[in-house]
């Protein structure tokens, strides 16, 4: 279903990324995390899908996830060539991006001890999402995976895979995280 519809990777700027990835993997030693974006290419069914805010909608995502591309980009998640995955996406207000984004940083992981109160995680949180899709928070999509879908994911209360799309300018974003006590 999905395999047809062209990806082409993004390199990412180190700013803020590097920071934002260097602070979820120290937060989170036992497991790790990921970003990936991918242009994407004109599709009808994609685009119809994505026009109505509806990429979780007949497993869409799910079969996306299996894309050579995403598979390429995110080799370390050992995704099979077809996901079996049991507890699918789920599309969420994008304007909790932040926030959820925010609170991976200052929660982390098993072994993580928030210190501060929040400020400066939110802050870095907040410049992501301004990195990713210049706060136009009506123009993006977001879902959300809390469910352990590949064998990279420790299945337990840290797994949380973020996928965003930005219509305007058709770039899919993807955040894995994970890690284990």
């Amino acid at each position: 279903m999905c395999r047809h519809i062209r990806l082409k990777a993004v390199v990412l700027p180190e700013k803020p990324f590097q920071k934002f990835l260097s602070s979820l993997r120290e937060s989170h030693s036992n497991g790790g995390a990921y970003l990936v974006a991918f242009d994407v290419g004109a599709d009808p069914v994609f685009d119809w899908y994505a026009s109505r805010n509806r990429l979780w909608d007949e497993r869409l995502l799910e079969f996306l996830m299996a894309h050579s591309a995403i598979r390429e980009g995110l080799s370390e998640l050992a995704i099979p060539e077809n996901p079996q995955i049991e507890k699918g996406f789920s599309m969420e207000s994008q304007f909790i991006l932040g926030g959820t984004l925010a609170g991976i940083l200052y929660q982390g992981g098993a072994y993580w001890q928030a210190t501060g109160d929040g400020r400066s995680e939110h802050r870095l949180a907040m410049e992501v999402c301004d990195a990713m899709f210049g706060l136009r928070f009506g123009e993006v999509t977001c879902n959300f995976n809390a469910a352990p879908w590949t064998p990279w994911f420790c299945g337990i209360a840290w797994d949380l895979t973020a996928v965003v799309f930005d219509r305007r300018e058709r770039r899919l974003w993807i955040l894995a995280v994970t890690d284990t006590d």
